[in-house]
C-alpha cells in the first residue's frame, strides 16, 4: 500500500513540476505590461493635454494589422501624436517589418482601442514604456542598459 502512495506522490510531483515554457511566460508578461498601460492611459492623456514642466516627446505604441498577406498585428511606436474625437494620428517612430511599404515617417490614423503602450519623458527620466520593461532581458546588452538609465523606476514617474 505505501508504494501505491508513494507512486501517486512522484506522480502528482512529475505533473506539477513541469518545466515553465520561457516563451508563454514571456507573452503571459507582455500581455499584463499592455493592460497595465492601458489602465493607466488616462495618466498619458493627462499629461499630454497639459504638460507639467520637463514633460515632452508624447508616443504611443499601438496595434496595427499586418499589411504583408498574414494574420496578426505589428506593435509600433508612433510619436508626433494629434488626438481628435474619433481618432489618434502620428507618424510611426521607426521602419516597421509587416506593415507594407509603409516607412519611419509614415502618417498613421489609428483609434484608442488599437494602443497598448504610451511614453513621454519627465525631465530626464522616461516613464511609460511597460511592454519595454518587459522585453529588456531580451534586448541587446548595450542597448538594454541604455534604457535602464533613462526608464523611470515607476512607469508613472515618482522615481
Amino acid at each position: 500500500m505505501k508504494w501505491i502512495a508513494a507512486f501517486a506522490v512522484l506522480t502528482l510531483a512529475a505533473c506539477g513540476g513541469e518545466a515553465a515554457d520561457p516563451e508563454a511566460e514571456f507573452q503571459r508578461d507582455l500581455a499584463a505590461a499592455r493592460d497595465q498601460a492601458r489602465a493607466s492611459l488616462s495618466f498619458f492623456w493627462e499629461r499630454f493635454a497639459d504638460p507639467g514642466d520637463g514633460e515632452y516627446d508624447f508616443s504611443l505604441k499601438a496595434a496595427f494589422p499586418r499589411r504583408d498577406g498574414q494574420p496578426g498585428e505589428e506593435e509600433a511606436w508612433v510619436q508626433y501624436i494629434a488626438r481628435a474625437p474619433d481618432k489618434i494620428v502620428g507618424e510611426l517612430a521607426s521602419a516597421p517589418r509587416f506593415l507594407g511599404g509603409l516607412k519611419k515617417g509614415a502618417i498613421m490614423s489609428f483609434q484608442e482601442s488599437q494602443v497598448v503602450d504610451w511614453a513621454f519623458f519627465q525631465g530626464e527620466k522616461l516613464l511609460g514604456h511597460y511592454t519595454t520593461r518587459v522585453m529588456l532581458p531580451r534586448l541587446d546588452s548595450t542597448q538594454a542598459d541604455v534604457l535602464r538609465e533613462v526608464l523611470s523606476s515607476d512607469p508613472k514617474g515618482g522615481d
